[in-house]
Parts: C-alpha cells; structure tokens; sequence
C-alpha cells in the first residue's frame, strides 16, 4: 500500500515538474523537449500502476473512486501528450493539463485504496467502454480549457474542434451507458441524478458550439466565458454531484 501512495507522488512530481519546464521553454527551448520526455516517463509509471492494479485486482480498475480519479488523470496527461505530438503548438497548454492531472492523481489518495468485488450488473464490456469514453471526454475538456486559457487568441481556432470532440466522447458515454442500463436493469433511462447532469452537460454543449458557430463568438475572451460553462458543468457531474445527490454511480464513493 506504501509503494503505491509513493507512486501516486511520484507521478504527480513528474507531471509538476514537466509543467513548471515548460512554462520556462521561453528562456531555454530545449527545456520544451525535456518537458514533454519527463511527462511521457510520467504517464508510463502512471500507465503501469494502473496496469499492476489491474492484474492484482483481477478486474478492471475503474470500479472504486481512486481509481476513477487515477485513470481519469492518466487520460488527462495521454490525451495532452498525443495533441500536443500532433500539434506542437498545443504544448504550452500543459503548463495547465499537467498540474490537473497531478492534482488527481493526489486527491485520489483521499479514498480507499482497497479492491471491491464489483456486483453483477457491473461485469461487463460495457463498463469498459462506458468508463473509458467518460475519461476520453474528462481528458478532452481539460486540455479544451487549458488551449483556451493559455494560448488564448492563436488557439482560439482548435478550441471548437477539440470541443466538438468533447462532446462526442460525453455524448457516446451517456449512449453507451443507457444501453448498458437496458441490459443491466431491463431499462434506458432512471433519471439518475448523474444520468440528468450528463444529458444536461450534452445540452450545454452543444449550445456553445452552436454560438461557436457564430463569428462574434469565435474570438476573444467571449469564447473563452462560453467554453467554461460546459466545463465546469460536466467537472461537476464527474466529482461533485454525487457529494449533494445520491445515486447509483455513488456505489463506492465513500469507500
């Protein structure tokens, strides 16, 4: 149990440290390159003690709070470290990707690092696909807001694509999770406090690329207003809600 709070430190350590390198890339460049290396090692610790849980557990690890906020984190870095790979330009986004992902990979330690057996309904590939577009979309709406907040005017036109791709993963979560519900429990939807704030969150969603679609909302710091409103939304849907409403994603919560 040590090793594995050690490890959690030590990623989170790995991700800062790489954040801080690049937010001084300015006077040195090269640092930018060591940055990204040191982030990568990072992510690879990361993926490997989510992997070894994994194999202990003989489960999937996405059952349990910790390990939702520890996989959550893991696809904030992947997510980041893949576009910036694709588009160099998106590398100062993780002066912000990087801290937030270091931040839950800590404040998963705040709950119970044990193995609980997961109930029926929850063996299943579709706890699989389901979970994975959550963290997909999770991974996407950070470094969506970290584009936007960082590099502000010349990031302005990837902002709605990397939007759009939000959307995307959160609206096939809420899909895959529905028929996941009609296989489970015999029906689609319960209206489930989450479910509610997930469909909720595809609204807000689609709202702003809708307005996006307007050119005076396209530019300026009135883009960056309109695409923290679904952020925050769909942050609060992932953690937040299930602290003031109760629901059945809230299984393990306090565990």
């Amino acid at each position: 149990m040590s090793n594995i709070i050690f490890l959690q430190w030590v990623i989170a350590a790995a991700y800062l440290l790489a954040a801080g390198l690049l937010a001084a890339r300015n006077r040195r460049p090269q640092l930018g390159r060591i940055a990204v290396g040191l982030a990568g090692s990072g992510l690879l610790l990361h993926a490997a003690m989510v992997l070894v849980r994994g194999l202990e557990s003989g489960q999937i690890p996405i059952v349990t709070r910790y390990e939702d906020f520890t996989v959550d984190a893991l696809f904030m870095a992947s997510v980041w470290l893949l576009a910036q790979w694709r588009w160099p330009q998106l590398r100062p986004a993780g002066i912000l990707v990087l801290p937030f992902a270091a931040f839950v990979v800590v404040a998963a330690l705040n709950y119970s690092l044990g193995v609980f057996p997961m109930s029926p309904a929850l063996r299943t590939n579709w706890l699989i696909i389901h979970a994975s577009l959550n963290s997909l979309a999770v991974g996407f709406a950070t470094l969506t807001l970290a584009v936007g907040l960082q590099l502000k005017r010349e990031g302005m036109q990837l902002v709605g694509r990397l939007m759009s791709w939000t959307f995307l993963y959160w609206s096939a979560m809420v899909a895959a999770g529905s028929y996941w519900a009609s296989i489970a429990w015999g029906r689609f939807w319960a209206w489930d406090p989450i479910e509610c704030w997930s469909l909720g969150t595809i609204f807000a969603y689609a709202f702003v690329l809708h307005l996006r679609m307007k050119p005076q909302w396209c530019q300026g710091y009135r883009s960056l207003l309109i695409g923290i409103l679904p952020f925050g939304l769909l942050m609060f849907t992932t953690y937040g809600l299930v602290f003031v409403m109760r629901s059945v994603h809230g299984q393990y919560i306090f565990q």
